[in-house]
């Protein structure tokens, strides 16, 4: 049994493409110090969903319904601790520019709805 199902593998490599591409934009826009504050945004997102998708699916589909949902909130908590973490990690320590750290950042967050919205409605598999 795969660890992580396919609309995560998706999710992951599209979250990586929007990170690759927000450095490529903003090197063209603003330069290399925005690029690096923009790839620091796109691997914020995907870190945080990499890290959730292995939590939540590490213990198969076989758990009782209470350890699942008990799982996902657990996971989506350590998500949430785990992005803000990075991003003081990304603003203090990296110092990289804010605007171009969090517009990937954000457009990454919008990959994962956009991902999930024909997963959760249950029009694909």
């Amino acid at each position: 049994m795969a660890l992580i199902n396919s609309t995560t593998r998706r999710l992951l490599v599209i979250q990586a493409c929007v990170a690759a591409a927000g450095f490529l934009a903003f090197s063209w826009l603003s330069g290399p110090y925005a690029a690096w504050s923009a790839l620091a945004g796109g691997g914020i997102g995907f870190i945080t969903t990499a890290f959730f998708a292995l939590r939540v699916f590490a213990g198969g589909a076989k758990r009782p319904a209470k350890v699942i949902v008990r799982t996902f909130y657990v996971g989506e908590s350590q998500k949430i601790l785990l992005t803000v973490a990075l991003f003081v990690v990304a603003i203090l320590w990296l110092e990289v520019s804010f605007l171009p750290m969090f517009v990937t950042y954000m457009v990454s967050l919008m990959a994962f709805w956009i991902v999930l919205l024909p997963a959760l409605s249950g029009t694909q598999d």
